[in-house]
């Protein structure tokens, strides 16, 4: 497939002529032929056993609750060059995206220059970066005075400045307005911190302790993996190592490429929509895809997507790069890494000025709405082409909730943030699964207990919706429902979510998932129904009551197992009526005597 690869316009992952050619540098691989395959599995397990120390300690030492609760961060190993050698699964959003940030802190500060004891970060959307609150840091590791990898993480930082708490502002129009942005950065130089750098940040966001708390976290856990990697190196050696490296995204490659011969060759479409932009409510947002599978090769061609918009939904390019590997990965054997070997065989394109591709300073606050719409229309075309593989759309958003005021028990400044999903999609072996971070989010849902004891905010309720799942021979996950009630005398409230307008999509005859719906108290007491993407105030008392959308179903209703239908009854989860709609069944009678029937309704 010929392009126009303009600077800018596309991402060719690997060289040109790797991919052309879809082959490796053969000489380089011969040459490391000498690294014996037991020991390169051990290599391969001790490399990861190290990422998940590092995400371990990350998590454990970090302050907010996004990272500690909600476990809203990611880590990885890379080359010397800044290739991803291994990278524990834990938010598939983050899949790669760090590649791109330490990729444009390596223009800035080139490889040769740099000395034990420094460390990077960068935040920036147009330099590699998603939005202003996922900050990367990164560490290079030395081996005798010679470069031999980076050790990085990233995490979701609970404030970092812009017009509202929470760094989330529904209504930003530019980038500036989000946020403090952090280019390409020397934190510490040769150990030495940048005490001015720190100043800057500290007094440009609401909460500094939390902020220096997960900063002192991501550093921390850093310098473990160095430990960790310098204890690999002592007993294997620069060149066994490094070896083991080159070796592991050869490997990688060689099996995606394998896994990629079995899917059929030819070009599948698809399209989905986002509500509005935040800023124009009545105008829906457009993503579409082309995939084209050509032997062991994909490439994905986003030409057909809106143009970027005013709102904050805007996606850097490096969240499109992102994501489109985590929808590959689903599709691979589960056996293989994720590595740089993954680059190799993938063309991601892009026009410039689009959604997906957006000019400097497009507002990209929301662009984990948009992300899960990429996943979306990724996966979609990759069903046309793999049925056996995908299944139903899932809940399609991660709905993020922020609250920010003065905290009547301290007298405080607070800044609150989480966010939640819904329903899974059904599957050609099982139903959907309740309430779980769905799409590229892998995040936790934060306990009860931990809001209510570090923020003036008590927890009405929190539940699944009964009938939110879409039917179907395997029917979709539930939605959850989350109440809140705020206790301060005032705060900003703001809402980023999705599916209110577009419901998450059944397969092969299955149901629809259901709308998210969302209502704020008025003053008389009523629930007034709110959009998707909102922001205003919340007074003391005030509830605001959030429902996810469910998943959607897999195959005709009619073949789901009786069994199933009844148990899906009694435990709540889908009312009598729905159940005679969609699957013509009248469960009440089927269940009449169990000692789990509801008594007088559904």
């Amino acid at each position: 497939m010929q392009r126009d690869k303009k600077l800018g316009l596309v991402y060719i992952c690997g060289s040109a002529r790797e991919f052309e050619l879809g082959k490796v540098n053969v000489m380089n691989a011969l040459q490391r032929t000498a690294l014996d395959a037991s020991r390169l599995e051990i290599l391969s397990n001790a490399l990861n056993a190290i990422t998940e120390e590092i995400q371990l300690t990350l998590l454990r030492s970090a302050y907010s609750q996004v990272v500690k609760e909600a476990q809203d961060a990611s880590c990885a190993i890379f080359t010397a060059e800044g290739r991803i050698v291994a990278q524990p699964v834990v938010i598939p959003g983050h899949l790669g995206s760090m590649r791109f940030l330490l990729a444009d802190i390596l223009k800035e500060f080139p490889a040769a220059d740099m000395r034990p004891g420094d460390v990077f970060m960068n935040n920036d959307p147009y330099h590699g970066g998603s939005h202003l609150p996922d900050i990367g840091v990164f560490r290079p590791i030395f081996h005798e005075q010679r470069l031999i990898a980076f050790a990085g993480c990233l995490i979701h930082y609970t404030d970092v400045g812009g017009m509202v708490p929470g760094s989330n502002p529904v209504s930003a129009t530019e980038l500036y307005q989000e946020g403090l942005v952090i280019p390409p950065v020397k934190l510490c130089d040769a150990g030495r911190e940048n005490k001015t750098l720190i100043d800057l940040i500290c007094a440009n966001v609401r909460g500094p302790d939390i902020f220096m708390g997960d900063l002192r976290a991501q550093e921390g856990a850093l310098v473990k993996g160095e430990q960790r990697l310098r204890d690999l190196l002592d007993r294997y050696g620069y060149d066994g190592v490094s070896n083991a490296m080159e070796m592991l995204i050869d490997y990688t490659e060689k099996k995606t490429r394998e896994a990629i011969r079995a899917i059929p060759n030819g070009v599948y479409e698809f399209a989905d929509y986002m509500d509005h932009d935040g800023v124009d409510l009545a105008k829906p947002v457009k993503i579409a895809v082309r995939l084209e599978v050509f032997d062991d090769r994909l490439a994905f061609d986003f030409t057909g997507t809106d143009p970027q918009v005013r709102g904050p939904l805007n996606a850097p390019l490096s969240k499109t790069w992102t994501t489109i590997f985590y929808c590959v990965r689903c599709v691979l054997p589960d056996d293989i890494p994720f590595n740089d070997g993954l680059t190799r065989v993938v063309e991601v394109y892009v026009p410039e000025g689009t959604l997906l591709n957006p000019h400097h300073p497009a507002p990209v606050n929301a662009r984990s709405v948009t992300v899960n719409r990429i996943a979306d229309v990724g996966l979609g075309a990759l069903a046309l082409a793999v049925p056996e593989r995908i299944g139903a759309q899932c809940c399609g958003v991660p709905t993020g909730v922020s609250f920010g005021g003065v905290d009547p028990r301290t007298g405080r400044n607070f800044v609150f943030y989480e966010s939640y999903c819904g329903g899974m999609g059904g599957s050609q072996t099982t139903d959907g699964a309740d309430a779980i971070s769905t799409g590229s989010s892998n995040a936790m849902n934060i306990p009860v207990e931990s809001i209510e004891m570090d923020y003036p905010i008590r927890m009405v309720r929190y539940e699944l919706v009964p009938d939110s799942g879409g039917s179907g021979k395997f029917r979709g996950g539930l939605g959850l429902l989350r109440e809140y009630e705020m206790l301060a005398e005032r705060a900003t409230v703001n809402v980023r979510g999705d599916r209110a307008v577009f419901a998450p999509r059944g397969l092969y005859g299955g149901g629809n998932g259901s709308f998210a719906t969302l209502f704020l108290e008025r003053d008389d007491g009523s629930m007034e129904k709110i959009p998707s993407k909102y922001g205003s105030h919340i007074k003391r008392g005030q509830h605001l009551r959030i429902m996810t959308p469910g998943g959607g179903g897999f195959g005709d209703p009619r073949e789901r197992d009786r069994a199933a239908l009844r148990r899906d009854f009694l435990d709540g989860k889908v009312s009598a009526e729905k159940i005679k709609q969609d699957y013509g069944v009248n469960i009440r009678s089927e269940a009449v005597g169990h000692p789990s029937a509801p008594k007088g309704g559904t």
